[in-house]
């Protein structure tokens, strides 16, 4: 028999909000150690509720790539100016 997969709601509306935000069921349900069909039951369950954390989780995605954008101009220019100071 199968354990149960037990934990807080706020933390399956975390695991929901993984999902809506674009990762396959099956690789956060691996990453927690469940089943993908209780993840996909969450999903139906919470989708409507968690609309908040999947803009936030959204922001937070855009400001990350935002970021990288940033350091790799930083880069090409720091590596611009050792080019001309011959280091």
């Amino acid at each position: 028999m199968k354990r149960r997969f037990r934990c807080p709601v706020e933390a399956k509306k975390e695991y929901v909000v993984e999902v809506l935000s674009g990762l396959r069921t099956e690789v956060v349900a691996r990453k927690y150690g469940m089943s993908p069909k209780t993840l996909t039951t969450w999903v139906r369950q919470y989708e409507d509720e968690v609309g908040e954390l999947v803009a936030k989780k959204q922001k937070e995605t855009q400001q990350i790539q935002q970021d990288a954008a940033n350091y790799q101009e930083l880069q090409e220019k720091y590596d611009e100016a050792l080019k001309l100071l011959g280091a």
